[in-house]
């Protein structure tokens, strides 16, 4: 977890000295979700969900309440040689801010045994839900090696898998949807796929 967020920090340092308004908040609110990690990493509400032929799912929801940040972590695993996580953080007027998603897997350019590679994306929105910037790369061995998939670095999924809860409200009505409510009763709750592998924010 401190590596996570040793990582999540750094990617987030300003590239220079004077940022957009805009992004110096969603800034703000990552450093406010950071803390919140840091002080509760095991205090959350979901699943971790492990299935057959090297399949996985987990939804961990760290909720700060009304009027604070609130952080969900979803991980799955692919195939037993795929891993992505997504990291949500939410302001504490519930809207989301931030999204940083991770997949490592092997380069299936050269095969289900390539080297591993590193996808990142991390995606800042605006309070009122629009994308405000897409920032994204491959690295391998810690080197950027390119912006996003191609025909030598390919990861073992694209970015289909990143859905993102637009508010705190949408978090928790997923968590009644798989878990029940208090009287056991459950919602029905769809996301849609956000497929950033090829988008572009002017």
């Amino acid at each position: 977890m401190r590596r996570l967020l040793f990582a999540l920090t750094l990617l987030l340092t300003p590239a220079v000295q004077a940022a957009e308004p805009q992004i110096d908040e969603v800034r703000a609110a990552w450093d406010a979700c950071s803390k919140l990690l840091e002080s509760a990493p095991n205090d959350w509400t979901g699943w971790r969900r492990n299935f057959d032929g090297g399949y996985a799912d987990h939804f961990e929801f760290h909720d700060g309440g009304d009027a604070a940040p609130s952080v969900l972590v979803q991980t799955w695993l692919i195939d037993a040689i795929a891993t992505q996580t997504d990291t949500s953080c939410y302001r504490p007027d519930g809207s989301l801010a931030f999204i940083y998603s991770e997949m490592v897997s092997p380069n299936v350019a050269e095969g289900a045994t390539g080297p591993a590679l590193t996808r990142e994306g991390r995606l800042y929105f605006a309070p009122d839900g629009h994308l405000l910037r897409l920032l994204k790369r491959i690295t391998e061995a810690g080197k950027e090696v390119a912006a996003i998939d191609n025909a030598q670095y390919q990861l073992a999924r694209g970015c289909g898998l990143t859905a993102p809860h637009a508010t705190v409200d949408d978090v928790r009505s997923h968590l009644i949807a798989e878990l029940g409510d208090i009287e056991g009763t459950r919602g029905k709750y769809v996301q849609e796929p956000l497929d950033w592998c090829g988008m572009e924010v002017e």
